[in-house]
């Protein structure tokens, strides 16, 4: 059988159809048949019926009339006369009846006219026993006629009943025989009907047991297979193929089936490619996310890419402005060139076409290459090579490039822009360190900016404003001991004005130390705290370890941080005591000042705090507080003793 297997369902389904259709269609006409058959019997018991109604009628006639003529009893009469009455309406109705049983019955035709005629005939002569016998007979008994009872018309009265009787009896048998007949027929139709319909029945269990069969076979088969497929694959087993023997659909289902496990296993290995990718970024990303400068975010990069496209080595090159690039990071064998070389770029490398182009690029064979790097490719057995842009604010900064040696099996297609991603963060690494060096050195700037002007403003007011007072109170002083005594008054006027002048001298030299101390220009930060604690007016207790002095920049951000805090304990946090350490551990400064008051310092509500923060990180230092209420205040600073690097 050719066709789809939904015209082979439709062809068995329709011979199906017929076979059982036929077979019920000889049952429904044998069922119809006996239905007609009990009808024609019901029929023929109501003929009979009807019969023996019209023959009880003409028996009442004739016994009562051979009574009445041999008593003179009018009672005799009476079931005569109701006879006689009845007589008329029950021949209409059997003659009614034959006549139906005539037009509805096919077989036995013959028969039935024959009962019909007989039924007509008792009627015709039942008519007339009663018109030319019965009526005239009783009329000539009632009038006392004496013939009417000879035996003349006694033996005519029963020639003509008999007669009438002989009838009854034919239509009783040929009824009869009609009804045989009949029943004989719906027998022989009913056994006919049987057999057909056993027939059907058998072919058809045949034809559906063939069918299933074929079905179990053509889809239940390749279906099971499916599901055991289907299985295979929803557990992981990818590789998993159903034999493609099916026919039609199935045969189509098969093969779509089996495309779908293929595309399923190529978009799990797409998907495995793009989730080790997706980590890989991953992995760079939170290195770049942490602020690791980016000599150590290079290598990270290098050995991702490696490992992710699965290369046999892997560059990092920053191009330089005289046409050359530097090696600054490398992964895998063979080693070409070590980290920190400069290598030219003239001939065809994969360096010289990223920076032509811009764009990421792939040279798939060094044989006829010229230039220099690619004779050492040649040499170290590298076949293809792939590169990528480094891209840095908008200017080429450098490329990222991966070769493979000497192999059957090519670059990917499409390989060489799966870099682009890695560059992007090795772009955004160096970006963000260049801001940060950026920013460093700028608030580096900022803070020796600031110092150099509360130097100067030191400088100016003990070298100026500080003499002037100090020559303007010597002058009232000698004015005032040139007054004479007959003048207290203004005497005491002058030495007011010195006093207020002192006071102001005072003053200002508090505020001179207060911006940049002398002291700790001339000795440093260890006589510097000294001081600091002498003036405070909580006791504070120090524990200095500093041998000799420390870079300028260090020490005046220690003194201010010192200075601050000991402000600040003073007015916020009563203590009753407050220590301070410092000493130099692995070439950082560290500091620790701390309280028994009170606590709740937090730098982030605009405190003097903060303008600590900003001055200890823009020289690339750190600094906590911890200051829990009612547990006092600890306050740590870590200060490199270099100074801040300058961005490049």
């Amino acid at each position: 059988m050719r066709g789809s297997l939904t015209s082979r369902m439709v062809t068995a389904s329709v011979l199906l159809t017929l076979l059982t259709s036929a077979a019920f269609a000889v049952l429904l006409l044998a069922i119809r048949d006996q239905r007609n058959s009990a009808q024609l019997d019901r029929h023929s018991q109501e003929v009979l019926v009807a019969a023996a109604r019209v023959e009880r009628n003409l028996v009442d006639i004739e016994t009562g009339t051979r009574g009445y003529l041999l008593t003179g009893d009018d009672r005799f009469l009476q079931p005569a006369h109701a006879g006689e009455a009845d007589f008329a309406q029950a021949s209409r109705d059997l003659v009614d009846l034959t006549n139906i049983a005539d037009q509805n019955e096919a077989p036995g035709r013959l028969t039935s006219i024959h009962v019909s005629g007989t039924a007509q005939a008792i009627k015709i002569k039942g008519e007339s026993y009663i018109r030319d016998y019965f009526r005239p007979l009783i009329a000539a008994a009632e009038r006392g006629d004496p013939a009417a009872r000879s035996v003349e018309n006694a033996q005519l009265g029963k020639s003509k009943f008999d007669d009438i009787r002989w009838d009854f009896n034919t239509l009783e048998l040929a009824e009869q025989r009609v009804a045989a007949e009949r029943d004989d027929r719906a027998r022989e139709i009913a056994n006919r009907a049987t057999i057909a319909a056993i027939a059907g029945l058998g072919v058809t269990v045949v034809l559906v047991g063939l069918f299933a069969t074929y079905l179990s076979r053509a889809i239940a088969r390749p279906v099971r297979q499916a599901s055991v497929t289907a299985e295979q694959l929803a557990s992981g087993d990818l590789s998993t193929r159903m034999p493609t023997t099916g026919v039609a659909e199935i045969g189509v289902l098969e093969k779509s089936f089996n495309t779908m496990a293929g595309s399923l296993e190529r978009s799990q290995s797409e998907l495995a490619d793009l989730l080790a990718e997706q980590a890989a970024l991953r992995r760079v990303a939170t290195v770049v996310a942490e602020g690791t400068p980016p000599e150590k975010v290079f290598p990270a990069v290098t050995e991702e890419v490696a490992r992710l496209l699965d290369v046999d080595g892997t560059r990092l090159m920053r191009y330089e402005a005289d046409g050359t690039a530097t090696i600054v990071a490398s992964w895998g064998e063979p080693t070409i060139v070590p980290v920190g070389t400069r290598i030219t770029l003239e001939g065809r490398n994969i360096g010289s076409l990223v920076r032509s182009s811009g764009k990421p690029t792939r040279i798939e064979d060094y044989a006829d290459a010229p230039g220099s790097a690619a004779a050492i490719a040649r040499e170290r057995g590298i076949r293809s090579t792939i590169g990528a842009p480094i891209m840095v604010e908008g200017r080429l900064w450098g490329a990222v490039s991966g070769f493979i040696t000497k192999t059957d099996a090519p670059f990917a297609s499409g390989i060489e822009l799966r870099l682009a991603n890695f560059t992007d963060l090795v772009g955004t690494a160096i970006a963000n360190a260049q801001a940060r060096a950026d920013l460093t050195a700028s608030r580096a700037r900022v803070v020796a900016t600031t110092d150099d002007i509360r130097r100067r403003i030191e400088r100016d007011l003990h070298d100026g404003t500080q003499q002037r007072l100090v020559s303007l109170v010597l002058e009232l002083r000698n004015a005032q001991a040139d007054i004479p005594d007959t003048q207290p008054e203004l005497r005491a006027e002058l030495a007011d004005i010195a006093d207020g002048l002192v006071a102001a001298l005072d003053d200002l030299r508090e505020i001179s130390r207060g911006i940049h101390p002398a002291l700790l220009a001339t000795s440093g930060l260890g006589p510097a705290l000294k001081v600091l604690a002498r003036r405070s007016p909580i006791l504070v207790e120090l524990d200095l370890d500093l041998d000799g002095r420390l870079p300028e920049h260090v020490e005046v951000a220690a003194y201010y941080v010192v200075a601050e805090a000991l402000t600040n304990a003073a007015k916020h946090a009563h203590p009753t005591a407050i220590w301070v350490a410092a000493d130099v551990v692995d070439r950082r400064l560290q500091l620790s000042v701390c309280d028994d008051g009170i606590g709740g310092a937090d730098p982030a509500k605009g405190s003097g705090l903060t303008g600590l923060t900003d001055r200890v990180e823009a020289l690339g230092g750190s600094i906590t507080v911890h200051s829990p209420p009612g547990e006092g205040t600890a306050m740590h600073v870590r200060l490199p003793l270099s100074a801040p690097a300058e961005p490049t």
